[in-house]
């Protein structure tokens, strides 16, 4: 066979057996690299749902305790001559910003929104979020709005003992932790 390079022609002799063994092994490391390839995708992918579900797993959990540290949260807890109490004092709800005091606390894990409800006995509306204007005769205390867009959501909720001190009375209500997803 005959190779020019450089416009000078030169004689090469081709060892056939020496190049159809340099080709197997090309085409053997060929295929070891597309099978390698694709078994790595399929470890990539088991590996990141596995951890996609242990961080959906940790989500949980963090809601679940969170319940039980905003019920005992003194800034909204009732107190009688100093003395906590363990209901939940909605004239304290009206005018406490938790993302403005507790912003890192709702967002460490993943994304959700905390309300109080009141359950018993059932409000007239049941949607009427509590404000200053309409305060007692409403039914739905947000706490804390991540204010997110968000396609679905799962709920998670205790229930809490909500303190009226105009009329010094307790009602049934619900503290709700909405993960958002």
């Amino acid at each position: 066979m005959q190779i020019k390079v450089l416009g000078v022609s030169v004689l090469r002799s081709i060892n056939t057996k020496g190049d159809i063994q340099m080709m197997e092994t090309l085409m053997v490391a060929l295929v070891f690299m597309v099978v390698l390839i694709v078994a790595l995708g399929f470890y990539f992918k088991f590996s990141l749902q596995s951890v996609q579900e242990a961080g959906n797993n940790a989500c949980m959990v963090s809601n679940t305790v969170l319940l039980s540290s905003i019920a005992s949260m003194p800034e909204i807890q009732c107190s009688v001559n100093g003395k906590r109490e363990q209901c939940i004092d909605t004239t304290k709800l009206l005018v406490f910003d938790a993302s403005r005091e507790y912003g890192d606390f709702f967002s460490s894990n993943c994304d959700q929104k905390v309300y109080f409800t009141q359950v018993y006995p059932e409000p007239e509306d049941l949607e009427e979020v509590c404000v200053q204007g309409t305060y007692p005769a409403c039914a739905l205390y947000p706490y804390y709005d991540p204010e997110i867009e968000y396609s679905s959501s799962l709920l998670i909720s205790t229930p809490v003992s909500l303190y009226y001190p105009l009329t010094d009375e307790y009602r049934f209500g619900r503290l709700v932790v909405e993960v958002l997803q």
